[in-house]
């Protein structure tokens, strides 16, 4: 355990150290070049590392054509050998490293300096493969044969005329002379054309070009003697030399499709694009052309220029080519497994064209490499072992550049001590007697799948077919697909008969899928194959070998393609089917043993999953082990034994929704089809939206209509409360008095609430006035009937009889007192009111 432990330390102080080696790949090295050495001469390869490494190494890579700086290498399969040391320097700096390359001054068929160049940077066990840089002859041949031009046009005219290009390496450039004088291009950007906008009698003259590439000069025998005249006879428009029909272009770039006619009167030019629409903010239509600026995925295409005045019209077709440099991205920096787990990655790759893909692990290719089996742009370990660990790479390369990203593999040992406590499950538990009690065997049939059958896909890929028989017996997990090299074609070859190891394919193939590709095969060799099912008791089963298959390289000129295949019609069969309906025009040079349909999820990233069709005459076939509610990409293939067609335009398909799934069962789709379900799904959710309208508007018309009639009852309550005080003040004492000692009489717990009223607060007593009054439609106003009343102390008294014998005797005295009463009772009132304690 401590010797794990001091492992894993180790470990993760090398990857974090490796990690920043890695954190920024643009600034880790000096971007790798293409280098074009003259004969004779030498330069100096750079390598350079942000963090120093231990050593640096170099491979190289030939190349069978030293001239063209275009020839793809692979990366994968390609052969190299390490540089030798005394080709580079004895010293160097901590973190930069040279390479000395010279080229011999005799000329050689295929020099051998000539290829690609890799810097590996190592830290320990962990080994940055860096970018290659190519390095070709550089050469310039003669200009081809091309006919001098004389030419007469009337004033106004944009002339456009071109030498033909010699073969460069690298490629040349072309400058123009009128009368032995330097002519600046036009326009600015680049172009191989001369053109003359809005050509003057100054503009006559006699044109010649030359072509540089930097190492030598070539000069143009061809000429070209221009007349311009203000007037002449009528002409349709012509081109002087016709454009060129294809350019390619880079993302971002800016390029000028060159189309340029001449007539009399000056013809008028019209661009359009077939199948789109021009780039209305990155199109500029200058004289001679169109400049796009800014490429983008979408100006591809076919751009037509069409030059008319009243005596005709000529058109030109230009193809438009968009590439763009590979981009990859693995998602993670690092990833930490197990010893013994398997481990499968993925990066996303993108670029135009297509790049070709290259996995490393540790500055090597991981085809060497059994436990590793690399597809496109995944990996798949089968088991991880300690070796694993490391920094492993995906190199993209197309046309444009090479790239790529790296994740940090960190590997976990198992534990070198055996935990005593855990006994194996296998192991035999003995009973009395001493003997083991032996495990009864389930005898169960293991059927095997059948002899697979090859069909070639290209020279380096093949596909697999196979079935398996209807049978009771064990069900099928996954295959797994097994080939071996026999050996080179060639019977001459001193190799030949001495097969390979059997490989296997790491991706697990589903039970319901018999057929799979095979890629990185060597064309010009004989193989074999087999399948291997596993089966539901984790035991195995082999078919018998294929016959030897040849994979054949074929020439490109010589190949009779097939015809290609044609998706009519898609049917929806359930949750987990799709049926394909398809067409096929069949030819009489080529025989056809059937079709490959190959479908994917469209809402997903991944591969491919293929069908097999045996037959020429079927034309329709049902996919079944779908997901449910999924749409799919679907596309055909005709094939036979030696190759198969180009696929054919991709259809759309999609699968019914689960409808054994509850939160489905509003939306489950019907036995017609999809539209009924997503009509019942439409009247579902209208009927819920106006039932929570209506819902919604019973509850606000409810709350209107109580808070309406809240403030009708308040406003008769206020209204009654006035007419009591005026009632109330045309009254006399006496009659209070009686009204109060029948109130007394009716009511006499009357005190003791008046008495809670009084401790309740005013907020607590117009509620229960509130309540009274709903229940009372008269309201009477009562008096105090404790000493806090002062309307009527002085005639009221306890009996009612006593005001009447202490009144004064003198009238005038009387009517005094009177006058006095009526301003209390007055006041009392109107005290009364506001506190509103005196309302029943």
């Amino acid at each position: 355990m401590e010797g794990a432990h001091i492992f894993c330390a180790i470990s993760t102080i090398l990857v974090v150290v490796f990690e920043l080696a890695l954190s920024d790949p643009d600034s880790m090295a000096v971007r790798p070049e293409r280098i074009s050495l003259s004969m004779g001469f030498e330069t100096m390869l750079t390598c350079e590392m942000k963090i120093e490494p231990d050593r640096f190494q170099w491979k190289f890579y030939p190349t069978d054509d030293p001239y063209n700086p275009n020839v793809p290498i692979d990366l994968s399969n390609a052969t190299f050998q390490f540089v030798p040391a005394e080709r580079t320097p004895q010293q160097w700096q901590a973190n930069h490293h040279w390479l000395r390359i010279s080229i011999g001054s005799e000329v050689m068929v295929k020099p051998t300096t000539a290829g690609d160049y890799q810097c590996l940077a190592y830290y320990g066990a962990y080994v940055i493969a860096l970018v290659p840089s190519r390095l070709t002859i550089a050469t310039i041949k003669d200009f081809p044969s091309q006919k001098s031009d004389d030419l007469t046009v009337v004033a106004g005219n944009t002339v456009a005329w071109r030498c033909l290009p010699p073969e460069s390496n690298p490629e040349a450039l072309i400058d123009y002379y009128k009368n032995e004088q330097y002519v600046v291009p036009y326009p600015r950007t680049q172009s191989k054309s001369l053109i003359l906008p809005n050509v003057s009698v100054e503009s006559s003259g006699v044109f010649k070009c030359n072509a540089t590439n930097n190492m030598e000069t070539k000069s143009s025998p061809t000429r070209f003697d221009l007349k311009v005249v203000n007037r002449g006879p009528p002409k349709a428009p012509f081109f002087v030399i016709e454009p060129r029909r294809t350019y390619t272009a880079i993302k971002g770039d800016t390029v000028f499709l060159e189309c340029a006619a001449v007539g009399n009167p000056v013809p008028k030019v019209f661009w359009f694009k077939k199948n789109g629409r021009l780039p209305s903010d990155r199109t500029e239509m200058l004289n001679g052309g169109l400049n796009i600026l800014d490429v983008a995925a979408s100006d591809e295409g076919v751009y037509v220029c069409n030059h008319t005045n009243q005596h005709g019209t000529v058109s030109h077709q230009i193809a438009l080519v968009y590439n763009e440099e590979p981009s990859v991205d693995c998602l993670h920096n690092s990833t930490e497994v197990k010893q013994g787990d398997n481990l499968d990655l993925e990066c996303v790759v993108t670029g135009v064209p297509r790049p070709r893909l290259a996995w490393f692990l540790n500055g090597f290719s991981v085809g060497n490499d059994s436990g590793v089996e690399a597809v496109g742009n995944r990996v798949y370990f089968r088991p991880v072992e300690k070796r694993h660990a490391g920094n492993l790479q995906l190199f993209a390369s197309n046309r444009v550049r090479t790239t790529y990203d790296s994740v940090s593999v960190l590997v976990i040992p198992l534990s070198m001590s055996v935990d005593v406590s855990a006994a194996p499950a296998h192991k035999h538990h003995k009973h009395k007697g001493g003997a083991a009690r032996k495990q009864p065997k389930h005898k169960t049939t293991m059927v095997p799948p059948s002899k697979p059958t090859i069909s070639r896909l290209s020279d380096e890929s093949v596909t697999v077919r196979w079935s398996v028989p209807d049978n009771d017996g064990l069900p099928i997990k996954f295959f797994k697909v097994q080939y071996r090299e026999v050996g080179p074609a060639n019977s001459n070859d001193p190799h030949r008969g001495k097969a390979s190891r059997w490989k296997t394919t790491n991706a697990d193939i589903a039970p319901n899928i018999q057929a799979f590709d095979i890629t990185n095969l060597k064309p010009d060799h004989i193989y074999r194959f087999r399948i291997a099912a596993v089966y539901s008791n984790d035991d195995n089963k082999l078919s018998e070998n294929s016959d030897k298959f040849h994979l054949r390289r074929l020439d490109f000129d010589n190949k009779i393609p097939l015809p290609i295949p044609r998706l009519v019609e898609t049917e929806t069969v359930n949750e987990t089917a799709i049926k394909v309906y398809w067409e096929y025009a069949k030819t009489d040079h080529v025989s056809v043993d059937g079709f490959y349909i190959s479908y994917m999820s469209a809402s997903t990233a991944g591969d491919y999953i293929k069908a097999t069709v045996d037959g020429e005459h079927v034309r329709e076939y049902v996919i079944t082990h779908l997901q449910p509610d999924t749409i799919y990409d679907i596309k055909l293939q005709s094939f036979n034994s030696k190759f198969a067609s180009d696929f054919s335009p991709i259809m759309n398909a999609s699968t019914w929704i689960n409808q054994s799934s509850p939160e489905n069962s509003t939306t489950q789709a019907p036995p017609g089809g999809e539209k009924a379900g997503f009509s019942n799904l439409y009247v579902t959710v209208a009927g819920v939206v106006i039932v929570c309208a209506l819902l919604i508007s019973a509850v606000v018309f409810l709350i209107m209509c109580r808070k309406w009639k809240k403030k009708k009852e308040s406003t008769d309550r206020d209204k009654a409360s006035v007419d009591s005080h005026i009632q109330a003040e045309g009254n006399e004492c006496r009659v209070r008095a009686e009204v109060q000692t029948e109130g007394e009489r009716l009511h006499p717990s009357l005190q003791q609430d008046n008495d809670h009223r009084q401790s309740l607060g005013r907020s607590g007593q117009q509620a229960i006035s509130s309540s009274v009054v709903f229940q009372n439609q008269n309201v009477i106003e009562m008096p105090r009937l404790t000493a806090q009343n002062n309307n009527c102390s002085q005639e009221s008294g306890s009996s009612g009889s006593t005001s009447r014998q202490e009144s004064p005797a003198d009238p005038k005295d009387k009517a005094k007192q009177k006058g006095k009463d009526k301003t209390k009772r007055v006041k009392s009132s109107a005290e009364n009111v506001s506190s509103g304690e005196n309302y029943v």
